[in-house]
């Protein structure tokens, strides 16, 4: 089907073509690593363009909101937790030249997935715009400034008018970090992606999408939340390694 008459993805099928990737990526159909041919190499440095543009012209437009400019010196500027702008960018950056990478080697090796480098520019950021998304509601998570929904309860006792003793139940989300020096925290603690013995890990959208991240949380919620993202964070198949760790 050429182009010309090619209907052009949205929204949800974009999220549908990065689950699909996420699915022969668990199957050991593709990887994101490996030796580069000199084809894919150019596909990796298109992408890398692509995602500096999207995450530059995503940030340029909420200061414009504010009547604001990007700063000369924003990339190399702290944002949070030591994290510079650049970092941020940066690890989008790997992922979404991933996502090209193990296009490109599902569709040469007969998988039926589109090569990213071969969709038109609409499609192309359709994806970039649903990894971009899924990338951002994934830190979110497992920085505590979003939650699965885990609850905790406490007792708590306190007087009464008639001199008495009471107990009331203060209820709170698990997982979420009350102050912004605790998200820091978790950030310093976490990364963006876990490091074993110098070796990073992909970031955890190119495994899962955010819902699938909730639903494990919920199916483990006595885990440790630190432990529970370096293995979520590092773990090709983190469904099979909670359940062998629980």
């Amino acid at each position: 089907m050429s182009n010309e008459t090619k209907i052009e993805l949205d929204s949800e099928q974009a999220h549908g073509y990065l689950e699909n990737i996420r699915k022969h990526y668990l199957e050991n159909n593709g990887d994101y690593r490996g030796t580069r041919n000199e084809e894919q190499s150019m596909i990796a440095e298109l992408t890398s363009d692509e995602a500096q543009i999207l995450v530059d012209g995503v940030a340029a437009g909420v200061l414009a909101l504010g009547g604001a400019t990007m700063p000369p010196d924003y990339e190399n500027r702290v944002t949070k937790a030591d994290f510079t702008w650049e970092d941020f960018r940066r690890e989008f950056e790997r992922v979404l030249v991933g996502v090209g990478i193990i296009s490109h080697r599902l569709n040469r090796d007969g998988f039926g997935v589109e090569s990213y480098a071969d969709m038109n520019a609409h499609d192309r950021l359709q994806v970039a715009s649903a990894l971009f998304s899924d990338f951002l509601a994934l830190n979110a998570l497992r920085f505590g400034a979003d939650t699965a929904g885990l609850q905790k309860k406490k007792a708590v006792r306190f007087d009464t008018d008639d001199g008495g003793v009471g107990t009331k139940i203060i209820v709170s989300e698990k997982d979420k970090a009350q102050t912004e020096a605790e998200l820091e925290l978790n950030m310093k603690t976490r990364g963006y992606t876990p490091t074993r013995n110098d070796r990073g890990s992909t970031h955890v959208a190119g495994k899962m999408s955010p819902e699938k991240y909730k639903r494990l949380r919920k199916a483990y919620p006595e885990m440790d939340k630190d432990r529970f993202d370096d293995t979520v964070g590092f773990v090709k198949d983190a469904e099979n390694a909670l359940a062998n760790l629980a």
